[in-house]
């Protein structure tokens, strides 16, 4: 059975929602509850997992209650959810010093901290850009965490930035390093040699990640946004924070990463670089660029390009560790050969770039997959809660996180959707990230675990379990313990994204694609 209310001009930011159905879902007797604003987004992906909404009327500014469970106790849980939302359970226990003095603006913040250079922001998209124009003309750099700033809002500040020699990092920028200081998104790395300029979200981390892995740090990682390389925008951020770690004695090689850019944004990055007095590391992933140039290293790949940046710094033959990687790959291909299943593959990422890379490695090997963010445009799944074929759906995309956590803040979403896909009887594969690191979800393993547990339970072992963990040991959820985490549940953990991509693939691969008769 189902309840579903609507408060109707009632708004609480997704933290809080989240919160208050996790203390209703401990009710006896719920099987499910959940909490968000009425988007149009969130109303389709609550259809999605069952809930009818037939005879309701509401609108985005009206929150909806719904939960589901046994009839007797329905009632009781929506009106506790409403208690909740007012009176917080987990606030009861937490007591403010009346005399502290918290402030609400920046002026406010300046005010008992003059010294500071940089502003972190995270409001609402269409409010973002005036406290950033606020902020930079008092001097500050700025980090803008606000998604769905309009585009030439984002052009403007980043203007003002450059004519004042500051930078803009986002929008929409989850992950930023700064003299060792993970800001955001980020993880427990050790402090290094390394400059990093990457749109700033999970290839940033994956990239640090394994340079960690490796032995060598990172001092600064400047995130851009996601837009910054596109034509409109000119890579104002990325050719800025480029000149930043050029002129740092402290760096000794430079990386860039993202999504393709522009060609124009592309032949400035090159030319700055070209021209640097310290080698440099290019890993613009599924771009077309090609070929190394001397300072000027090119990779296709994340883990390529962590382990050609290590290379450079720990002065070892770059070649050498590209072929090591090559021959890593293969072993990996015959052992997954052996339990090969001819499906279909699906994956299930919290993280964009993760998500774009696994896409690129997929299409190479089992050919073309459908995303709500694919490669190619002709690839785009008509509806992102419907999987066509070997689909992989990024689930951090802004139509899943309006009103609703960032996957990596909160995965109960997608390990519901890790059950539907299982249930397919088509699909022999699923492959999902597990990032971790300070602001992510405090054991988000655990949570895809029980839903690869439940799974099974359906499919037995139909279905071969993938994942990679995005992180390291002395981050606050520990990689080893994640790891394990998921290898009780049954699931196969790589040592990279691309391993991770390629294993999948290789799993849901048939007799006769590429040759391959072993």
């Amino acid at each position: 059975m189902q309840q579903i209310e609507v408060l109707h001009g009632t708004y609480y930011d997704s933290v809080t929602l989240m919160r208050v159905a996790q203390e209703v879902a401990k009710i006896e007797g719920i099987e499910e509850a959940t909490l968000n604003m009425a988007t149009e987004a969130n109303i389709k992906i609550m259809a999605a997992a069952g809930f009818d909404f037939t005879g309701l009327e509401f609108s985005p500014s009206d929150l909806i209650i719904a939960v589901k469970g046994k009839e007797e106790v329905l009632s009781n849980a929506i009106a506790k959810a409403k208690e909740y939302l007012v009176s917080p359970p987990w606030k009861k226990t937490q007591t403010l010093d009346s005399d502290e003095y918290y402030p609400k603006s920046v002026e406010g913040a300046l005010s008992i901290l003059p010294d500071a250079n940089l502003a972190l922001i995270s409001i609402a998209g269409r409010y973002a850009g005036a406290e950033a124009k606020k902020s930079l003309e008092r001097g500050l750099h700025v980090m803008l965490y606000s998604d769905n700033v309009p585009l030439e809002t984002e052009i403007e500040i980043k203007k003002i930035a450059k004519d004042k020699n500051l930078l803009v990092m986002g929008p929409d920028c989850g992950t930023a390093v700064i003299r060792g200081k993970g800001l955001g998104f980020a993880n427990a790395c050790p402090v290094g040699p390394v400059g990093i300029v990457a749109a700033a979200g999970t290839g940033l981390q994956e990239v640090h990640v394994q340079l960690a892995r490796r032995g060598v740090g990172v001092l600064h990682a400047i995130g851009t946004g996601g837009r910054d390389v596109k034509e409109d925008v000119g890579g104002i951020t990325t050719l800025s924070g480029i000149d930043a770690l050029i002129e740092d004695d402290e760096i000794k090689v430079i990386v860039v990463i993202g999504k393709p850019p522009a060609s124009s944004v592309e032949k400035k990055v090159l030319e700055r670089l070209q021209h640097a007095n310290k080698p440099s590391v290019i890993g613009f992933i599924g771009s077309g660029l090609s070929g190394d140039r001397p300072p000027i290293y090119v990779c296709r790949e994340l883990e390529e390009t962590a382990a050609v940046t290590a290379a450079l710094v720990l002065g070892q033959e770059v070649e050498a560790v590209r072929e090591k990687l090559t021959e890593r790959y293969e072993l990996l291909k015959r052992k997954a050969l052996k339990s090969r299943h001819r499906g279909f593959l699906r994956g299930l990422y919290s993280g964009g770039t993760l998500c774009y890379e696994a896409q690129l490695i997929a299409a190479d090997l089992i050919g073309p997959v459908y995303s709500n963010a694919p490669l190619k445009s002709g690839m785009r799944l008509p509806d992102s809660l419907k999987s066509i074929g070997h689909s992989m759906v990024d689930y951090g995309e802004d139509e899943f996180t309006q009103g609703r956590l960032h996957p990596m803040m909160d995965s109960s979403f997608r390990a519901n959707r890790l059950i539907m896909e299982a249930e397919d009887p088509e699909v022999k594969a699923v492959l999902f990230d597990c990032v971790i690191g300070y602001g992510c979800h405090p054991d988000p393993a655990k949570q895809m675990a029980e839903a690869v547990k439940r799974a099974r339970i359906k499919t037995g072992d139909r279905v071969t379990f993938i994942s990679y963990v995005c992180g390291v040991d002395s981050d606050p959820q520990n990689a080893a313990r994640q790891r394990e985490i998921l290898e009780r549940a049954g699931v196969i953990v790589l040592d990279s994204n691309a391993e991770a991509a390629r294993f999948a693939c290789y799993t849901v691969m048939g007799d006769d694609k590429y040759g391959i008769n072993e």
